[in-house]
């Protein structure tokens, strides 16, 4: 039953994302923009996949300004793409600290988040947010990736006319920053 109820959740989830990525397909997703602090939707970003790191032994470090980071966007899928980072990164991070850094300057808010675990080769660092792409696909995963998160991830940053950016190495770990205008359409 246990077995049968976890293939139903990857199902589910896997459904959900494939309705997404067509909804960006057919030009049918709108944000809903409003101002919101960065801050306090990363905490909950990292407070919802807190029991993920705790299981898999990672240790989530967050440096952040003191004080609200307003910014102009969509706070739940901004949330869902932090856990996606926040999720990948515990996967692949091999139980080492995980760091993530906001910041903010007069024109954008970033956040970004950093594992000290496999990191990726130049090949598959050009595939990162291809559809079902994997960078490892032998690689037993606990969490039941699509393979659809990043792409997701990337559709929804172009979304808010941000910028989704990575840097990894071989063994040395990923680095993914979001970029965010503080105003949509400055």
């Amino acid at each position: 039953a246990e077995l049968m109820h976890g293939q139903i959740v990857r199902f589910e989830t896997l459904l959900n994302d494939l309705l997404e990525i067509s909804r960006y397909d057919a030009g049918a997703v709108r944000a809903e923009l409003e101002i919101h602090d960065l801050n306090q939707v990363v905490g909950m970003a990292i407070a919802s996949i807190d029991p993920l790191a705790k299981n898999r032994g990672s240790q989530i470090e967050v440096d952040a300004p003191k004080g609200e980071v307003l910014a102009e966007f969509d706070a739940r899928r901004i949330e869902r793409l932090l856990r996606n980072l926040l999720a990948n990164a515990i996967e692949h991070g091999e139980s080492k600290p995980i760091q993530v850094a906001v910041a903010a300057n007069d024109l954008a808010v970033a956040v970004s988040v950093t594992d000290n675990g496999v990191g990726m080769s130049e090949t598959q660092l050009a595939r990162v947010f291809d559809r079902f792409w994997r960078a490892d696909p032998a690689r037993k995963r606990t969490s039941g990736g699509t393979g659809l998160g990043l792409a997701i991830s990337f559709e929804d940053t172009l979304l808010h006319g941000g910028m989704l950016d990575v840097w990894a190495k071989p063994n040395q770990g990923a680095s993914f920053r979001l970029t965010l205008p503080k105003v949509q359409g400055a």
